[in-house]
């Protein structure tokens, strides 16, 4: 290789090393924004005007409803810049919020359920779609797997969903949840096993920068799944990356 070819590798990776750097500095920065207001969430389940109450938009009532689940430490305002998006596109929105502590994905997925329901009955929709960030994801497919949704999901979204395990589940050595999200737990075997019922779509999104859920960790093991992934952005940042955004509302508008 001539010096000139070697000299134009080396500005090449070190570019491709500069946006990475960038990329993780930026996802610290969303990381310690979470830490802050995680607290304040899990004091009080704060409401957020952002997602509040069910979102209608006009001529949205007979469309099908997302429901929006957040990941560990998150609240509703993790999925504002999504929700508007949704909304603007004439989608019905509404999220659930909870803490990750002192309970287990199965609790939550059956609190899924019930809020699936809930929002059915509101709306007058016969199926809901289900958009599940990083342990959001998780929750979803055992709410999925349990067969209490049976019937009553047309789509399904997951960003960064830990479905091969999260290494930073190692560094935690307590609670039901940090437990199911190591590699290889007994949840996530038993997930792995389950079919998807007919009839839903599964779109899953898996970043190229992600350090929280890295490498193919967030795919689905499932047959069928569509797996879009997406240079550029981390963990977090999937929740803000305008691509990402424009094909969720691109999805679930085609089959609203």
């Amino acid at each position: 290789m001539s010096s000139l070819g070697a000299i134009g590798s080396a500005r090449t990776v070190l570019r491709r090393v500069g946006r990475a750097a960038i990329v993780q500095t930026y996802e610290v920065g969303l990381m310690a924004s979470l830490a802050v207001t995680a607290p304040l969430h899990l004091v009080g389940e704060r409401y957020d005007p952002a997602v509040g109450a069910p979102v209608h938009t006009p001529g949205a009532s007979t469309a099908r409803p997302v429901l929006l689940v957040h990941g560990f430490g998150g609240t509703k305002s993790s999925w504002s810049f999504l929700a508007r998006a949704l909304t603007a596109g004439g989608l019905t929105v509404d999220a659930i919020t909870y803490s990750p502590f002192g309970t287990s994905v199965e609790q939550l997925a059956d609190r899924l359920a019930v809020a699936v329901e809930n929002l059915l009955s509101q709306t007058g929709a016969d199926k809901v779609h289900l958009v599940g960030h990083s342990l959001g994801g998780v929750v979803i497919a055992q709410a999925v797997a349990s067969g209490r949704l049976t019937g009553r999901v047309d789509t399904v979204v997951t960003l960064g969903a830990p479905f091969g395990g999260s290494p930073w589940a190692n560094l935690l050595p307590f609670g039901a949840i940090v437990s199911a999200l190591r590699q290889g737990s007994p949840l996530l075997r038993r997930l792995a096993s389950a079919q998807v019922p007919d009839g839903i779509r599964w779109m899953a999104f898996t970043a190229t920068l992600d350090t929280i859920v890295p490498g193919g960790r967030s795919v689905p093991p499932h047959t069928g799944v569509e797996i879009v992934t997406v240079g550029g952005v981390g963990h977090l940042g999937m929740l803000l990356s305008p691509y990402v955004v424009g094909r969720i509302v691109a999805a679930l508008s085609a089959h609203a």
